[in-house]
């Protein structure tokens, strides 16, 4: 499978050559059955739910022996995201625990983030703070530092 998909990238590498994605091809059609058995992928691939997914990889696959290779792999990667779509939260799962890329994915882009507009207002606004009122101060103006002249100390 990984061969298929070196011969498939090369294929694109090289302006959509047609005999390395189609050798890229044959590749991932053999490796598939190769690596989960041939009656996995049967149940997998020929489910009522996944019928439309498999009908345009097929169809991609045919367009690429062809001889139309970026109508096919359009078709190709439609179908292949249709298939495996719902795999991708798994992926990225375990995509994010791996050693490397969990520092990254934990932290991404810090101390890029600029305060919004709410965050810059004032910490007692009565925009922010809905008890604005009790907080402005209190009639103890005896405890003040200007004499009892400013109430909101």
């Amino acid at each position: 499978m990984s061969l298929g998909v070196v011969f498939i990238m090369l294929g694109i590498s090289l302006f959509f050559n047609k005999a390395l994605m189609r050798l890229g091809n044959l590749m991932l059609i053999a490796g598939v059955p190769v690596s989960i058995g041939p009656t996995r992928t049967m149940g997998y691939f020929f489910r009522p739910e996944k019928s439309r997914a498999t009908g345009c990889l097929a169809a991609g696959i045919f367009l690429v022996f062809v001889g139309w290779p970026i109508s096919g792999m359009a078709l190709e990667a439609f179908g292949i995201l249709n298939l495996f779509g719902n795999m991708f939260p798994v992926f990225w799962a375990i995509f994010k625990n791996m050693p490397f890329v969990s520092t990254i994915s934990k932290n991404p882009g810090s101390g890029t983030r600029r305060p919004s507009s709410y965050e810059k207002q004032d910490r007692y606004s009565p925009d922010r703070d809905p008890y604005y009122e009790d907080r402005r101060g209190y009639d103890d103006y005896e405890r003040n530092d200007d004499g009892g002249t400013n109430p909101y100390y």
